[in-house]
């Protein structure tokens, strides 16, 4: 029948079940008078494995950490220093490698995204 192959045409390429799976959060520390910590945990009913807590060491240089879809928790992401309120990134974006700035200021600690790209095999 051809009403098959049409649907599966305007449905568009189907993407690759292991880019939806996983996304990839880098941070990118600005040069401060504060070291700066990048960590992430799953939270959910129970205890999830996968926590992490990374230095952002050395600045300006991308630490990044590649979190797996969970169907029972969310990840939880943040960058902490000693004497500020963490700085909240929100929940990836699963199939996207996604950037972001973190400063220790005067003003407090600012966490900005820089940029968001896919993942995976994919061509321009």
């Amino acid at each position: 029948m051809i009403l098959l192959p049409l649907i599966a045409l305007l449905a568009g390429p189907a993407a690759a079940p292991t880019e939806d799976r996983s996304a990839v959060v880098c941070v990118r520390a600005v040069q401060g008078p504060r070291p700066l910590t990048y960590s992430g945990e799953l939270v959910g009913k129970r205890a999830q494995p996968g926590a992490f807590k990374l230095p952002l060491q050395p600045a300006g240089k991308d630490i990044c950490q590649t979190l797996l879809r969970s169907k029972i928790a969310e990840w939880k992401l943040e960058v902490t220093t000693s004497g500020f309120t963490a700085c909240s990134l929100p929940p990836p974006t699963f199939g996207k490698r996604v950037y972001y700035r973190a400063k220790a200021a005067a003003s407090g600690l600012k966490c900005e995204p820089i940029g968001t790209y896919p993942i995976g095999n994919w061509k321009q």
